[in-house]
């Protein structure tokens, strides 16, 4: 399946900004980059924070694009809460966060008062939710440290929700592609965008890191 770029979105009219009452880009990334992350991240739940322009990007595409944040959301592996509480800046839908770490929650319940949103934190292993929901938004692990750990955030999300939004390393695009394309879903909306991630780990040789990543919609 050929998974290559789409071009970068229209820009609507400040009139209609105004009407549906969303921050623009610049607004929600300036909001989003004020959030705390882990400084002391766990390297084998491979916790690096989704960047506030990838955020903002991915969140424009599903909620002005889209109209995909509307009804239940759910935030797999929310991590300290960054798309979570975009979500919930982008629209009045019922969200929830989801992550197995206390000390992750923690902060993302100090963001989400912050940001001035309200967020159903839910501390719990993908493998012990059910439900359903409208659409699903995540920054799953990459599969780098535990194998197959991306794959299963995806076939987790596809029980969910009819419709989710995921990020994954460019270098994966063609396996991640073949993968959906098994699990009988489709990616209708493929947008590449270059994540800063900080100096987290031992190993990073850099204040920043830059890595290239698909942002996707995945519909059935």
């Amino acid at each position: 399946m050929d998974m290559g770029t789409t071009p970068r979105a229209r820009t609507r009219p400040p009139l209609e900004l105004a009407e549906k009452q969303l921050p623009s880009k610049r607004q929600l990334e300036i909001k989003l980059s004020k959030l705390k992350i882990l400084e002391t991240p766990t390297l084998r739940l491979e916790q690096y924070p989704v960047s506030p322009e990838a955020a903002a990007e991915l969140l424009y595409m599903a909620g002005f694009e889209h109209d995909d944040l509307e009804g239940r959301i759910i935030d797999l592996g929310t991590g300290t809460g960054r798309l979570a509480i975009g979500a919930a800046l982008m629209s009045p839908a019922h969200v929830v966060g989801v992550d197995v770490d206390a000390r992750a929650l923690e902060l993302a319940r100090e963001n989400a008062k912050t940001a001035g949103v309200k967020v159903k934190w839910v501390q719990s292993t993908i493998d012990e939710l059910d439900g359903t929901y409208d659409t699903v938004i995540m920054n799953p692990p990459y599969g780098t440290r535990t194998a197959h750990a991306d794959t299963r955030f995806l076939d987790k999300a596809f029980q969910l929700a009819s419709i989710t939004y995921s990020i994954h390393k460019t270098s994966t695009r063609t396996f991640i592609g073949r993968y959906i394309n098994k699990s009988r879903r489709r990616i209708a909306e493929t947008r590449s965008i270059s994540m800063k991630i900080p100096h987290l780990f031992s190993f990073h040789a850099r204040k920043w890191k830059s890595i290239e990543v698909d942002l996707c919609r995945i519909v059935t």
